[in-house]
Parts: C-alpha cells; structure tokens; sequence
C-alpha cells in the first residue's frame, strides 16, 4: 500500500515539472514569435509605405529611371569639373537686398545621392543630394539695397563661396512636369561657409552698402538660409541636369 502511495506522488511530481517546462517553452516561444511578428511587420509596413525603384547609389539606375518615366535625355558629370550658367537672382529679404548673379561657374565636390525613392501615398519621388563641397564664383553679382521711397542703391563685384549642404526636392511623380515643379529645400551643414567678396561691394564707400555688409557679416546663418530660397533649387537643376538628365529646364530664381 505504501509503496502504491508513493509511486502516485511521484507520478504527479514528474507530470508538474514536466507541464512547468512546457508552459515555459511555450511562453519563450510566444515571445520569440512576436518579437519576430514586430519586426517583420515594420519592416512590412515602411515597404508598403516607400518604392525604391533604384539603389541610391546606382546613377545608372537613376538615369534610366527618368529617362523612362520622364522626357529627358540621360546625362554624366564628374565632381570637380566646372558647370556654367547665365543668371540667378537671390534673394536677402531680411537685409534689404537683391542680387544678380551674372556668369556663375559651379563645382561640385564630394557629391552623392542621400535618398531616392517614391512615397506610395503622396506619389511624389523624393531626391536627395548629399555635397562636401559646392563652389559657386559668380564673375557679375549685381546688388540692390532696397532703400524706403528711393532708387536702390547699388554695387557691383564678384563673389566666391563654398556650400557644405544637403539638398531635397519633392516632386510629383509625374513626368517632366512633376520635376518643373518639384519643391526643394536645402539643409546647410555648415551655416557658416566660407566666402570671399570683391571690394566693390566688401569696401564700398556708401555708407548704405558699408551698413548691408555689415549686416549681412553679423547673420551669415541667415543670409545663408535666404539665399537658398532660391539657390537649393538653382544647384537642384544644375546637378540633375548635368548628373542625371537633362529635361531642359532654366531656373533663375525670377519671380
């Protein structure tokens, strides 16, 4: 009888531990599974969210990218090589002033594709250009200070500066047009570049001209950042235009 009563408690003993394991495993193998289910189902997520129709670092995709979809003719430049163009107009609102950039040579340096990619929901393609360096010398910068109830007062020099910059455009997927109206932004890395004025402007005698240097010297982030209100979507053309495809578009920045 005693040894019956003993088998039976260690009958049960064994089937508690063996039942405490399994629910144990069970338990490690639920939390495995959904960890796994959360990763996935992220990465699911952004996959359904973004199209990458090419790698960012593959040009040739990119070129036969937009030249597929959009009316362009595919194009190649290498970093360092000057880029020509006719005119810009930047704008200084803050300082009061206007500039005409005649004959600009641009170089770009240490240049690459950040980000490409379409964006299912808004079905815009978003391009992002990575920079070191973009060098503009503008031969002709015209100034203009705006001055209440007179003519402008103006001054006329070269200008040489380097960018450090990240420049976005978001432009509707949609052909040649979608690029003509992509909405560009830059993010200046370096919100101080380093920059060189002629001395008609940099040591003009009017004091007009003396007191917008000055200024501007005094808020280089800012004058920077206006600049490029109209200058990230001036150096987006260019670097499209002469890297990737060219859609014959001219941006000058006139409104």
């Amino acid at each position: 009888m005693e040894s019956k009563l003993v088998f039976l408690l260690l009958l049960v003993c064994v089937s508690y531990t063996v039942g405490d394991d399994s629910d144990g495993d069970s338990s490690d193998s639920n939390s495995s599974d959904s960890n796994s289910s959360g990763s996935d189902g992220s990465s699911s997520s952004e996959d359904d969210n973004y199209f990458y129709p090419c790698s960012s670092d593959d040009l040739d995709c990119i070129r036969d990218y937009f030249a597929n979809t959009n009316l362009c003719s595919k194009v190649s430049h290498e970093d360092g090589k000057s880029i020509h163009r006719d005119v810009l107009v930047a704008h200084l609102p803050k300082f009061n002033g206007t500039f005409v950039c005649l004959d600009d040579t641009i170089t770009f340096y240490g240049s690459s594709i950040a980000a490409f990619y379409v964006d299912k929901k808004t079905n815009n393609l978003v391009m992002s250009i990575s920079c070191e360096g973009i060098n503009v010398y503008t031969a002709k910068a015209k100034l203009a200070i705006h001055v209440r109830g007179h003519e402008p007062v103006r001054a006329e020099d070269f200008i040489n500066v380097t960018y450090t910059t990240e420049i976005t455009a978001v432009m509707p997927n949609a052909g040649r047009h979608g690029v003509a109206a992509a909405s560009v932004s830059s993010y200046n890395i370096n919100a101080q570049p380093p920059f060189e004025l002629g001395p008609e402007i940099a040591d003009n005698s009017n004091e007009i001209v003396k007191e917008f240097v000055q200024a501007v010297l005094s808020d280089i982030p800012t004058a920077v950042a206006e600049l490029h209100l109209t200058k990230a979507p001036y150096l987006f053309y260019v670097y499209l235009q002469e890297y990737i495809c060219n859609f014959g578009i001219e941006y000058t920045g006139m409104l």
